[in-house]
């Protein structure tokens, strides 16, 4: 990724953002929660993820133009208003073009999480507390467990600048410089998603990201980036007692000339959009994208690690690999590469609950 000045890049490096200042930005957070605080403890704790994610977006001229998307997922255990457990990782993608609209970066490749991508991501020499991202992350979320979700976000924070939001937290502040808002939006996601779970031992949360890429021509170019994240609970046999997952699909369009086309604003999830989806008048089941996938999290509910992993999958439609099962196919014709991996990445690491 190409950096402006030095300084300039340090200075965007201490709050956790590899990427130039971009020309145009949005961002959502899906889904939106009026509440702030989850409801009364009923003895059985609850469990959710959800994101929030914000698109950036340049022209071309001497240097490519570039589409960056990036999606910051949270994973949450609930004891009542309690946070007993919460994990978060940015997915972050772009794309690169021309001044002649054509791709200039690896149309297929996406590049491991922020928290995958340890030492490797490159904050520690430009942190002012010397901590990379992952331990940056992981000092956000220490300070998180015994929180309420309330005191999580509520917390004291100070503009860093006009683009970043820091906490004020002196505690926290010593482990975590980086910008709390994205972190805060994805959890209040989370926490509006969040399901009872009788018996959990153990959970873990994974995404599985691709990509496409297309050159501009008579019609506008795209790069378009689809964050398939799932949190999985296990009781203490390993087998699976609750999948929740969703896709974050977001793209960004670029004319021939290299320039934007229109905004580039992030989308719904596709658990989010229900019925707007639009897949259930093709589905040869009669179902939406939504109630494919709530189909495929009750399947996997009692299975363990080595039955989803064996979980055949065979060609189906374009490029679609989905399930040879006889079972799940009376539910869901979806593709499914990116759930199974998604949700058999989250059991290989999950962490015990205490």
């Amino acid at each position: 990724m190409k950096k402006l000045l030095a300084v300039a890049c340090s200075a965007v490096m201490l709050v956790g953002c590899t990427s130039t200042k971009p020309a145009d930005t949005a961002a959502t957070t899906t889904p939106t929660a009026e509440a702030t605080s989850a409801p009364a403890s009923t003895g059985a704790l609850k469990v959710g993820v959800g994101s929030t994610t914000s698109l950036s977006a340049k022209d071309a001229g001497e240097k490519d133009g570039q589409i960056q998307v990036n999606t910051t997922y949270a994973g949450v255990v609930l004891d009542g208003e309690t946070i007993k457990w919460v994990s978060f990782d940015v997915a972050q993608n772009a794309g690169k073009f021309d001044a002649k609209g054509v791709i200039t970066s690896d149309k297929a490749a996406a590049t491991p999480t922020k928290k995958e991508k340890k030492d490797a991501y490159g904050m520690k020499g430009a942190s002012s507390i010397g901590k990379e991202w992952f331990e940056q992350a992981a000092a956000l979320e220490a300070w998180a467990v015994g929180k309420t979700v309330d005191q999580f976000v509520n917390m004291p924070t100070e503009k860093k600048d006009e683009e970043h939001t820091i906490t004020a937290d002196k505690d926290l502040l010593a482990g975590c410089t980086m910008s709390v808002t994205p972190f805060i939006d994805a959890l209040k996601a989370a926490v509006a998603n969040a399901k009872e779970v009788e018996g959990l031992a153990k959970v873990g949360v994974a995404s599985k990201t691709t990509m496409s890429l297309k050159d501009a021509g008579e019609k506008s170019g795209s790069v378009q980036s689809n964050v398939t994240y799932a949190v999985v609970a296990l009781d203490a046999d390993g087998k699976v007692l609750f999948t929740q997952d969703d896709v974050a699909q977001n793209s960004a369009k670029f004319t021939a000339e290299g320039k934007i086309d229109g905004e580039a604003k992030a989308a719904k999830t596709k658990m989010e959009k229900k019925d707007e989806y639009g897949m259930k008048g093709a589905s040869a089941i009669g179902k939406e994208w939504f109630e494919q996938n709530e189909g495929w999290e009750a399947w996997t509910v009692g299975k363990t690690l080595d039955e989803i992993k064996g979980l055949k999958l065979v060609a189906g439609e374009g490029d679609h690999m989905v399930a040879d099962d006889a079972d799940l196919k009376t539910t869901t014709t979806i593709s499914m590469t990116e759930l199974q991996g998604a949700v058999v990445a989250a059991i290989e690491g999950a962490v015990e609950v205490k």
